[in-house]
């Protein structure tokens, strides 16, 4: 016997649309992936041009958009920062990159 607050239930949950997919986070997605692609390329291009590879950590890039690294008096939180801010450039786009995979997914 179904009483009458499930079938007010039912019938708001048959009223429901289902959510669409977000073809937006899948593209952002791909537009991410190959920018972390590309800059190992480019340091690919780099190493077969001149015969050394040339590392290309976070805080060239911030430093190449016109910021500074943070700096701390504090000796540890420094070296997180330092540690932080010298991992490689394309990790930055790949992370963004799985967060748009995992929201594209949660749509699909």
């Amino acid at each position: 016997m179904v009483n009458l607050e499930d079938d007010e239930v039912l019938r708001h949950l048959s009223k429901l649309t289902p959510r669409k997919e977000d073809r937006g986070a899948f593209w952002m997605g791909v537009i991410f992936t190959l920018l972390a692609l590309a800059i190992p390329a480019y340091q690919g291009l780099l190493w077969l041009q001149v015969g050394h590879w040339t590392p290309l950590p976070i805080s060239d890039g911030i430093q190449f958009v016109g910021w500074h690294v943070p700096a701390t008096d504090w000796a540890g939180a420094q070296k997180i920062i330092n540690w932080l801010f010298d991992l490689p450039l394309w990790s930055i786009p790949a992370f963004m990159a799985f967060g748009c995979f995992s929201a594209w997914k949660e749509t699909i």
